[in-house]
């Protein structure tokens, strides 16, 4: 169920991994979930925006 989880930065949605300390974050483009990032929960935030 990708749509459960919440949009961070325009259409990217973030689910963080229960587990392990990761969070993916996603698009969801016509019935695709595109992944744009995987980053350690230690990792600045806000540095997986550089990839747009």
């Amino acid at each position: 169920m990708p749509e459960s989880y919440a949009v961070v930065y325009r259409d990217i949605r973030r689910a963080v991994v229960k587990r392990f300390p990761y969070a993916v974050y996603y698009r969801i483009v016509s019935s695709r979930v595109i992944v744009t990032a995987i980053f350690h929960g230690r990792r600045d935030p806000k540095a997986w925006q550089s990839r747009f």
